[in-house]
């Protein structure tokens, strides 16, 4: 759901900061740089990818039954990717100055409130969270079959086979010394 991506790939991009923090603690400007280019590649190679198919396949549950395919903004088919990789480097930029600075407390809080503010927009907008189907067939009613649907077993192997796989490469790469 695109009211909560921007958020979620910050929470990654900061995930990254708090898992590299032992390499950007000794203060060379590789670890930095080796954290700013796996944030960037983490979110247009992954989170991307995956946004635009989901945004293409499932279009009226990513935008939460605003648009259907026809109606989906050519702007925001050509902005929302790279605010992928922005929204990750932020994550990452923001943890990593506040970890740098000793305010892991403040860091901490941040991430608190972004993770509430996903938690806000999925509970405001459950019947549309859990339903994926068409803008008409949301209208007229219908709810609550997500656990049934071809979107969760997408979830599911994206999970398996492209973030578990990503996620390994990612911690690897960020403690190495």
């Amino acid at each position: 759901m695109m009211q909560i991506d921007l958020q979620c790939s910050f929470l990654v991009g900061s995930a990254m900061a708090v898992i590299g923090r032992e390499q950007l603690k000794s203060g060379r400007p590789e670890a930095l740089t080796r954290g700013h280019m796996l944030a960037l590649a983490f979110g247009a190679i992954v989170f991307t990818p995956l946004w635009i198919y989901i945004s293409l396949r499932w279009t009226a549950w990513e935008s939460m039954y605003v648009w259907d395919l026809r109606t989906l903004p050519s702007g925001l088919m050509a902005l929302f990717p790279p605010a992928l990789s922005v929204a990750a480097l932020a994550g990452f930029r923001a943890t990593a100055a506040l970890l740098s600075a000793g305010r892991a407390a403040f860091a901490a809080a941040v991430n608190l409130a972004v993770i509430g503010s996903c938690i806000v927009v999925v509970l405001l907008g459950w019947d549309r969270f859990t339903f994926v189907g068409t803008q008409a067939e949301f209208a007229s009613g219908k709810r609550g079959n997500l656990l049934e649907s071809d979107l969760l077993v997408f979830i599911v192997r994206a999970s398996i086979f492209l973030f578990a796989p990503a996620m390994f490469f990612l911690i690897r790469e960020l403690r190495r010394a």
